[in-house]
């Protein structure tokens, strides 16, 4: 007799707003402390801040341009958001921030949704926690950039997609059912429950229709890419999932000058036989018409505005050189990303390969229980083709693989919340358990390397700058020591997410704006906007920061090298007459520019002097505020050639 199951209340929806509100106010206590604080970081951050300024002072919505010069990097997405934060909260770095942050929590929403539809709200919830503290999502979050905002759109797009995929119908028209995995925990893994099965409709509703398209022509507005992991996704499914599956295992088990002899073959018949029958559900017909209708203005706009210089630049720079060349100077060879994956994923970049494995295993339905294996294809495919293709390209930088981490952080909370109940056994092994003393291990060398980092930068001419690292290094120390002691327990992540976010909060609370060295472009501009209040037009050489230009408010010249300088601006010269200088100059120079001016008995005038931290080179750095002539005759005197005050 087959055992009776009681039946149990079905709830209306499987979503908490405890847990959205919980996701909320974690996001906002990580990523809202120290924005106005913390000086813009060089390169990008200012950048971005300063194209947006000078968009919004000029009227200019369609052109971009930074310190006056066209800008072709991005397109104007990210430029508007700011300008809307400017106009709410005015022109500060806490505002060109601010987007980012927003989309950030609104990100971590998404991934609630999506992995807790599908895999529980244990996981859900689980997986947006772990995506909040992960190092690079936790860093791009709080930067004036656009990838927060792209892997929004992005996320959003991939979720619609993966609406398209569940509803797919079986050969015979009975829609698939796919039980859902926190159902199944609360049954106990054994028999499941009739209303645990979530039945595919095989329709795609209007709405999901609609977002998708418009977040796929707003990711294309924000930075161009979205199209990228989408499509390959897309592809990667219909490629695998298709009736060719024989063809290609037969090919793989072919000699290898048989399978280069019969790739096209291969090629043609995965086309031939692929399952592309569900991209119809997303009506492409429809959607290329949206794209149209949002995207096809600002490019014709930008076109006829720049007489189609800006599309031609951005196209050259963003297509062409990156895949190509190593655009300014960030040419990897392949493999790259798997190698930094370990760090820019910490600290959940310890369980990368055993939630491959997870996966993997559910795919080809080799553990016990069986589960539908359809969202871990998807995951997959959301995965390696995108990770592929940009490993292909020779530009690398670590932020171009941030939107995998979101099919990678909903992929390590259900390997934890499976192993937590039995349903796998990846974490199980002696190898996983001894881990815990690498983890401690990385951690422990985290604070020491904190600590000996400040002493050589800061403890022999500031002390008071090295002792705020103190606590930082300290809570590094503390957080590894936590992990250890609750380690593959289910209070672990938790654990980790709690300390390493109170350790976040510590550096941007308290360390990193009480460095003075990091305040270098911020000093240095409030000082040059009071010299061009004085009728002064500004310049730099040598240190040409672009956070120098957004403190200053803009309009900088930043000079070459020194002869240009000395090119341009007037300047007295010892054993020559004392001539008048009309064009009044304030320059900021390193110490390379200034010993040039010494060595050609250049006469000038120092305002200020500053020293801290070039941030691009990572290095300490003196530089000079000079003048061409004496602002205030009365109250300063003339610096001899090559001498400072």
């Amino acid at each position: 007799m087959p055992q009776t199951i009681a039946k149990k209340k079905v709830v209306k929806h499987w979503w908490s707003w405890e847990d959205a509100l919980l996701i909320i106010l974690l996001a906002g206590a990580l990523y809202l402390p120290g924005l106005a604080r913390i000086p813009l970081f060089d390169r990008d951050e200012p950048r971005f801040a300063s194209a947006a300024r000078e968009m919004l002072f000029s009227g200019n919505l369609i052109v971009p341009r930074f310190d006056g010069v066209l800008r072709p990097d991005k397109p104007p997405v990210i430029y508007w958001l700011m300008d809307i934060s400017y106009k709410i909260f005015g022109v500060s770095g806490m505002a060109a921030r601010l987007p980012s942050v927003l989309f950030g929590t609104l990100t971590l929403l998404v991934v609630y949704w999506i992995a807790g539809r599908r895999f529980g709200r244990a996981t859900g919830l689980l997986a947006a926690l772990m995506l909040s503290v992960a190092a690079l999502y936790f860093a791009e979050t709080r930067l004036a950039t656009a990838d927060s905002v792209m892997i929004f759109f992005t996320t959003v797009c991939m979720g619609c997609v993966w609406e398209a995929w569940d509803s797919q119908t079986a050969d015979d028209g009975v829609p698939k059912l796919r039980p859902r995995v926190d159902r199944i925990l609360e049954s106990g893994g054994g028999e499941i429950l009739n209303e645990s099965y979530v039945g595919s409709h095989g329709h795609v509703s209007i709405g999901v229709v609609l977002i998708f398209w418009a977040s796929m022509a707003a990711g294309i507005m924000t930075k161009g890419v979205t199209p990228i992991f989408v499509l390959a996704t897309m592809i990667a499914l219909s490629l695998t999932t298709g009736r060719a599956g024989n063809v290609w295992h037969q090919w793989w088990k072919s000699p290898a000058l048989d399978r280069m002899i019969h790739l096209p073959e291969l090629i043609y018949t995965l086309l031939r036989k692929g399952n592309w029958s569900w991209w119809r559900r997303l009506r492409p017909l429809l959607g290329f018409a949206i794209l149209i209708l949002l995207v096809l203005p600002w490019f014709i706009a930008a076109w006829h505005a720049t007489h189609g210089r800006l599309i031609e630049e951005m196209i050259n720079q963003n297509l062409v050189k990156r895949t190509t060349g190593g655009l300014q100077g960030h040419g990897e060879p392949p493999g790259f990303y798997l190698l930094v994956i370990w760090a820019i994923f910490w600290p959940w970049s310890v369980l990368l390969v055993p939630a491959a494995y997870h996966a993997i295993r559910r795919v080809r339905g080799k553990l016990v229980m069986s589960i539908d294996p359809s969202p871990y294809q998807f995951i997959l495919a959301w995965v390696i083709p995108s990770w592929l293709i940009f490993e292909c390209i020779v530009t690398k930088m670590v932020e171009y693989v941030l939107p995998l981490f979101i099919p990678l952080a909903i992929l390590c909370a259900d390997t934890l919340i499976q192993s937590w109940h039995r349903m796998t056994d990846v974490l199980a092994p002696k190898w996983f358990a001894g881990a815990r003393w690498v983890w401690m291990a990385i951690w422990l060398g985290m604070g020491i390397g904190t600590v000996a980092a400040g002493w050589m930068l800061f403890a022999p001419h500031h002390p008071k700058q090295f002792y705020h690292l103190i606590p930082l290094a300290a809570a590094l120390i503390a957080t590894g020591a936590a992990g250890a002691i609750s380690w593959n327990r289910p209070a672990w992540p938790y654990v980790t997410v709690l300390c390493f976010g109170l350790t976040l909060m510590i550096a941007d609370i308290a360390t990193l704006p009480s460095i003075k060295a990091l305040q270098l472009s911020r000093d240095a501009g409030q000082q040059m906007r009071r010299l061009r209040a004085e009728g002064f037009s500004l310049g730099a050489v040598g240190y040409t920061e672009p956070s120098l230009v957004f403190y200053a408010r803009g309009n900088v010249h930043l000079f070459s090298s020194p002869q240009a300088v000395l090119r341009q601006v007037e300047f007295n010269v010892n054993g020559s007459p004392a001539r008048v200088i009309h064009n009044r100059y304030c320059i900021v120079a390193d110490r390379r520019a200034m010993n040039y001016f010494a060595s050609h008995h250049v006469r000038y005038y120092v305002w200020d002097w500053f020293t801290g931290l070039k941030l691009a080179k990572g290095r300490p750095v003196r530089i000079t505020l000079l003048t061409n002539v004496d602002p205030w005759p009365k109250t300063r005197t003339a610096v001899r050639p090559g001498k400072m005050k």
